[in-house]
């Protein structure tokens, strides 16, 4: 199996392409993940498997338990094939979920618990899951749909009558492992099937090429939502190491900190995006990763230069390493080691070579490889294929493609750029159609522009991103409104209408009222000009009520500095000027810095303005007597 790259050869020769041999084909285990898993509790029953807080469970107490769920599933005719909806926070019960769902034969489908009622509502209902696990505190806020909900804590005592021993093994690796939620350009959500294959593949590189063992503990920070985190949770259970989960819905950079030093972590999966605050909080704060063994960044563009300082310090003692991939395909395909550090600050992080059993080309329109060094779109082959998209045929017939090269398997078109380098590295050059990343999670702008358009107010919209910053990009809404509305309103009424349907990260930071969308002289919408006229335009916070006094006006400077305002009134919410999760970290980096010690990121949850934060600032100030 080949994939066509430059091989490094005289100038005279550099236009012709020649193929290179990828890696060779590696034998697996003829076996899924969760049985490498139940193998690992046979053989180590009192190792710790999984750890949340003060609670701590075996390798034996959570394979007893998966087998629990999985004969109880079975009874509700769980087995190749029938999907199962896990939809909760992270704790022990998310994984007891995932496990007995694979050990009942089933494919497990992970929903953010923190999505949009609508959101969920539309999820459920696009793939008709027939079983959705959850808990007794989310029963209730969770969509009125045909799916049977199983309280997982609730109902456990019933659950807990089935039997310990492991279920009689059914199907085979052709057969469904999960199936996961991307963003869609229809305005709803696409769903990526995965298969055992791929994802056994995947995970028995991720163990062999960085020799994951059972000194190793893996900590989960991401959305449940996302394919970084399956990796995170199956790493470490087929080695016989520790999984821990971070104590916390939302993403709080002090706590990742605190657990990374205090649980001694060794291994950690992350987006660019969400890695970047912990090395740029404080030098001190950098002290406590010095446990990290290695660190797997992907998702998004590598900003070298954010992650040089730490990377190159005596503190860091991690492997650092680029992952790339798409959901469809397994999650990773190609992996880059991180080392010249100097190098990637005025060029990019390379997305490398290709894993065991994949192949990566640059193709053009016809398929064909890209004459030497030239741009093409990156296209994906190999045992990390998926199956497609659930209830989307059309979709995945444009994108899953008889692959060229070998005859009877696939080959999966990203929609990414990319050229070969002339070592057979790969280098990623940008998008073919107007997906973007923001924080290291893929955004299809359709998919915003569409809830947008539901808006009464709305008649059209348009959805690109502006640049704040070094790898700081956030998303900009221009609109033509169906009637005139106070300015200052406009931006907050909007982004309420889109948190009732979109995630968090899919809210665009800035709103811009136009009288007619821009055309090119083809009549398609001009993004160009679009994108022009967003850096042009100065944001100013609409907010007009002033400081009262002396903390209210330094937390409102705090706010201006981080956000990149001129101005922001007392009662103006953080969120809806645009800041972000990501931008909360910088906040609270601020305002430690100007000894506002007692600001924290619940703070920011519960009352994201500065009124709010300069209460709690002058409340922790002791009263002189």
């Amino acid at each position: 199996m080949e994939a066509q790259v430059i091989e490094e050869r005289s100038p005279a020769k550099a236009a012709r392409v020649l193929p290179l041999n990828q890696p060779e084909p590696v034998s697996l285990p003829l076996c899924r993940l969760y049985e490498l898993f139940e193998q690992r509790a046979r053989q180590t029953p009192d190792a710790t498997a999984l750890v949340f807080g003060n609670v701590e469970l075996t390798y034996a107490q959570l394979n007893e338990s998966a087998n629990q769920l999985a004969h109880y599933l079975r009874h509700m005719d769980v087995g190749p094939g029938v999907l199962v909806g896990i939809c909760m926070h992270r704790r022990p019960e998310m994984i007891i979920g995932l496990l007995g769902t694979l050990k009942a034969g089933g494919a497990y489908v992970p929903l953010d618990a923190s999505y949009p009622n609508q959101r969920l509502s539309a999820m459920l209902d696009d793939i008709q899951m027939s079983v959705v696990l959850t808990t007794a505190d989310l029963v209730a806020e969770l969509p009125n749909d045909k799916s049977r909900f199983i309280a997982v804590d609730r109902d456990w005592p019933e659950i807990a009558k089935e039997s310990k021993d492991n279920p009689e093994p059914l199907g085979t690796l052709d057969d469904l492992c999960y199936v996961i939620f991307t963003s869609g350009s229809t305005g709803r959500a696409k769903a990526a099937a995965v298969p055992h294959s791929g994802w056994t593949n995947l995970m028995n590189w991720f163990d062999t090429e960085f020799n994951v063992n059972s000194e190793d503990r893996v900590l989960v920070i991401s959305s449940f939502s996302f394919d970084i985190t399956q990796r995170s949770i199956m790493m470490p259970l087929i080695v016989g190491a520790e999984l821990h989960l971070l104590e916390s819905k939302y993403y709080d950079p002090s706590l990742i900190l605190q657990t990374i030093d205090a649980r001694q972590i060794t291994l950690l999966n992350s987006a660019p995006s969400t890695f970047y605050p912990l090395v740029e909080k404080s030098t001190k704060a950098a002290l406590k990763l010095k446990s990290l063994r290695i660190v797997f960044l992907g998702g998004e563009a590598i900003s070298a230069s954010r992650i040089r300082a730490w990377a190159e310090s005596n503190e860091c003692q991690a492997e650092i390493v680029n992952v790339y991939g798409v959901a469809e395909c397994s999650d990773v395909s190609t992996f880059h080691r991180l080392k010249d550090y100097r190098k990637y600050t005025s060029t990019s992080v390379p997305l490398g070579r290709p894993i065991y059993n994949s192949q990566a080309y640059v193709l053009d329109e016809d398929l064909k490889p890209v004459e030497g060094g030239a741009i093409g779109e990156i296209c994906l082959a190999g045992d990390g294929v998926g199956r497609g998209y659930i209830n989307d045929t059309e979709l995945t017939a444009r994108k899953f493609v008889q692959n060229p090269f070998t005859p009877g398997s696939l080959l999966y078109k990203t929609g990414d750029l990319g050229r070969f380098l002339p070592n057979g590295v790969l280098e990623y050059r940008g998008r073919v159609d107007n997906q973007v990343k923001v924080n290291g999670v893929r955004v299809e702008l359709g998919d915003i522009e569409t809830a947008l358009r539901q808006n009464p107010i709305v008649s059209e919209a348009v959805v690109i991103t502006k640049e704040f910053g070094d790898n700081d990009h956030r998303l900009v809404a221009c609109v033509v409104l169906q009637r005139r509305i106070r300015k200052e309103d406009i931006g907050p009424r909007i982004r309420s209408f889109l948190r009732e349907r979109l995630p968090e990260n899919l809210i665009p930071s800035d709103v811009i009222p136009l009288d007619e969308i821009p055309l090119t002289p083809n009549g398609k919408i001009d993004r160009k000009a679009l994108q022009e006229l967003a850096e042009s335009i100065s944001t100013i916070a609409v907010g007009v009520e002033t400081p009262r006094n002396a903390t209210e006006a330094k937390v409102a400077e705090i706010f201006a500095t981080v956000l990149k305002l001129e101005t922001v009134g007392i009662f103006d919410s953080f969120f809806d000027l645009g800041g972000s999760s990501f931008l909360v970290t910088d906040a609270l980096s601020e305002f430690a810095d100007n000894g506002f010690d007692s600001v924290s990121m619940l703070d920011f949850l519960s009352e994201p303005t500065v009124a709010h934060i300069a209460a709690v600032v002058d409340a922790a100030v002791p009263e002189e007597i």
